[in-house]
């Protein structure tokens, strides 16, 4: 399903995008006034990400343990965001960023990539969103630890629902920390469209996309934005439901095989491209754009920066994570399988259980 690659490298581009535009280290707040008219709608490229998510994290956790489901999750995440901790640690101890000097618990909380279970800011903006992306995961991992299958995903979705509208009902802040309610209408949005891709569609399938739909649109008024603000209340709220529209119709285009076609290989690069792009382009564009838009101009020193980016971003990935992440994945695997850590122990006579002389046959 390459086309998700593009999907996932398009939602990147366009949180790129609307930082490198929105920002004020151009100098003023306008440097592209008309660009931004477009590129500011790129902050939803987030719950792009987010449907994504909930389609290919249920589809890599069907028929997985719970421990081959987070070592793949571990091997995936954490070997390009290390890089990106260290590498924003370094710029900041070394006086090249100075709106902020991380401490050395900030540092440390950061690099575990639960700063924000432990109350403790994030270091770089693009950070936060990684926390209801763990969330999920672990959800999804006890989720695989009972046994995925197409009646108990109907039963997890219809439950996430009506306990994500009682958490905001009676305020609880345990019940929101656990639901994530502002990311779950593009998460349960995106496990219903695996269920329609590998199954088929169904009534109660594509009303959970519906209600998905709604519940992240209603989300999206009710919080307000930058649309509203810059095309007034009318315009602003039918712009805005439209771009949260168009990031469901296309996952719905992927759910029923509209782009089953699309199978370019340069695509699987693309997307290799996406976590590292989005991981490092903040900081480092952002010194970037100091240090080039006197010299080259805005027009010419955006497209510049953002084919830097993009170099950083395939650096990080043929650097840090194809070096890393098959090595770190087989020794997770080997730490949580029982069969290693019984063949080693027999192997060095500790800690070996006696077996029976004699088993029946087939134990």
């Amino acid at each position: 399903m390459r086309v998700l690659d593009l999907l996932r490298f398009c939602a990147a581009l366009m949180v790129v995008l609307f930082h490198y535009t929105e920002t004020r280290a151009w100098g003023t707040t306008h440097a592209f006034p008309t660009l931004s008219t477009v590129t500011m709608f790129g902050v939803y490229g987030v719950r792009l990400f987010f449907v994504i998510s909930g389609f290919v994290i249920l589809m890599s956790a069907w028929g997985r343990s719970p421990g081959a489901f987070a070592s793949s999750r571990i091997a995936r995440l954490y070997p390009a965001y290390w890089a990106s901790v260290i590498l924003l640690g370094g710029l900041a101890l070394g006086g090249l960023i100075t709106d902020h000097r991380p401490t050395f618990t900030e540092l440390l909380a950061n690099l575990t990539m639960m700063q924000n279970g432990l109350r403790i800011r994030d270091l770089e903006i693009v950070y936060w969103t990684l926390w209801p992306e763990l969330v999920f995961y672990v959800l999804m991992m006890c989720f695989a630890a009972i046994g995925i299958t197409y009646r108990r995903c109907l039963a997890f979705l219809g439950i996430w629902v009506i306990l994500m509208v009682f958490a905001q009902q009676v305020n609880s802040s345990l019940i929101k920390a656990v639901l994530v309610p502002y990311s779950a209408p593009y998460f349960i949005g995106g496990m219903a469209l695996f269920l329609i891709h590998r199954f088929g569609g169904s009534l109660l399938l594509w009303l959970f996309v519906g209600l998905a739909w709604a519940l992240g649109v209603i989300q999206e008024l009710r919080t307000g934005s930058a649309a509203v603000d810059r095309f007034g209340s009318g315009l602003g709220s039918a712009l805005l439901a439209g771009v949260i529209t168009l990031i469901f119709v296309l996952m719905i285009l992927v759910a029923v095989g509209v782009f089953d076609r699309v199978d370019w290989r340069w695509l699987t690069t693309l997307g290799a491209l996406t976590y590292p792009l989005y991981l490092f382009h903040h900081h480092v564009g952002f010194l970037l754009i100091g240090w080039l838009h006197e010299p080259l101009g805005h027009r010419l020193a955006l497209p510049v920066i953002v084919m830097i980016a993009l170099g950083v971003a395939f650096a990080v990935h043929r650097l840090v994570e194809k070096p890393l992440q098959r090595p770190l994945k087989a020794a997770l695997d080997r730490s949580i399988s029982a069969d290693g850590h019984l063949a080693r122990a027999g192997g060095s006579g500790r800690d070996a259980t006696p077996r029976p002389a004699a088993e029946p046959a087939g134990s």
